[in-house]
């Protein structure tokens, strides 16, 4: 089968595994928001992910929010009267960081014309039909969200703590992510300060993306952030930058566990990167965190409660050190959490359709 995914692999680990699982299954796979504006090259399936990018790639080209919908109506519609099988992966509740109202209307527009929605937990399919009446009369599935082999290598934890200048002796907590605000960087602070551990470090790594604020006020935000990574800090390490693959695996491995603090959310694939990198996690109970994490090292705590954060951080950096370091085994949860089942699920969907 020919398979288009709305999304092109560069930069995207779980776009160019979804794609590389496809190809091993022995489909045909072509991608990127312009062959679905553009291409008339009818595929079998189109695979659609994160509608607001469409919304990007059109703004682009300087169209109004209006042409763009109208668009894509007509892409949906054109497609639909091919008889290609629309499926359409729910990453987020809504268009990630967008204001317009019109990527609303997309993500709505997306689920009313697909076949098959995809979720990564079945508390996402519960969300979905009390937040989308479409949702409801559409085939609804399961897929976990799947590994992150792709970007994994070995460090040894000392080098990779030496390479970031980072020090040896800690019981060092990783916070990680773009910097987004729902992602709650001061609650990860202060649970973390609650902490009661003689050899705690934290570090938040991630690109920070700045909110639409004044230029006053970015100016300050920006002032703040550089502060924060020159000036040394005993307990805390700031890297607010996007990172390679490479550095990606080398702050991962210096780490001794990851910490999410979103008040928030659907979604995290920080969750899987940790189970990949063998790295605990502790986490709130939102979305599909829990689900994620079935199988794995790792410690719940109810969104926005500080004190239960810095409760099971305490239990997971003991566990951490009563193990002298030595890392967890997740052969269970790759095997549950592969691509090639991610990718068997969708396939089996379609042929039932």
């Amino acid at each position: 089968m020919k398979i288009l995914l709305t999304e092109k692999p560069s930069g995207n680990a779980y776009i160019e595994s979804l794609m590389n699982a496809y190809k091993k299954a022995g489909h045909e796979v072509f991608g990127d928001a312009s062959n679905f504006f553009n291409s008339n090259v009818r595929p079998d399936i189109l695979h659609i992910h994160w509608p607001e990018r469409l919304n990007e790639w059109y703004s682009a080209k300087k169209g109004s929010q209006q042409q763009w919908l109208e668009l894509i109506s007509s892409r949906l519609k054109w497609y639909q009267s091919q008889n290609v099988t629309i499926i359409h992966t729910l990453h987020n509740l809504a268009p990630h960081d967008s204001k317009e109202d019109s990527s609303r209307e997309a993500f709505e527009l997306i689920i009313a014309y697909s076949d098959i929605l995809v979720h990564h937990c079945t508390r996402s399919v519960k969300i979905f039909n009390k937040l989308y009446s479409e949702s409801q009369e559409k085939k609804n599935i399961v897929c976990p969200h799947g590994d992150y082999l792709i970007d994994y290598k070995f460090v040894n934890r000392e080098e990779a703590r030496r390479k970031l200048n980072l020090p040896i002796d800690k019981t060092i907590i990783l916070n990680f992510g773009k910097q987004r605000p729902y992602k709650n960087h001061n609650f990860v602070v202060d649970a973390f300060n609650k902490l009661e551990l003689q050899s705690k470090y934290l570090i938040l790594a991630g690109e920070y993306l700045y909110p639409p604020v004044s230029f006053g006020q970015r100016w300050l935000l920006r002032s703040r952030n550089m502060m924060r990574e020159i000036l040394p800090n005993r307990t805390v390490k700031y890297f607010y930058r996007s990172f390679s693959s490479d550095e990606l695996a080398e702050i991962f491995c210096a780490a001794d566990c990851i910490f999410l603090g979103q008040h928030s959310a659907l979604n995290s694939g920080v969750l899987p990167l940790a189970a990949t990198f063998r790295r605990p996690v502790i986490f709130p109970d939102v979305g599909c965190f829990s689900e994620a994490m079935q199988s794995w090292k790792s410690e719940c705590f109810a969104a926005g409660d500080v004190q239960g954060a810095a409760e099971s951080l305490k239990k997971i950096c003991l566990s951490v050190q009563e193990n002298n370091f030595e890392l967890p085994d997740n052969g269970e949860w790759l095997a549950k959490n592969s691509w090639e089942n991610h990718v068997g699920n969708i396939l089996q969907s379609v042929s039932d359709l």
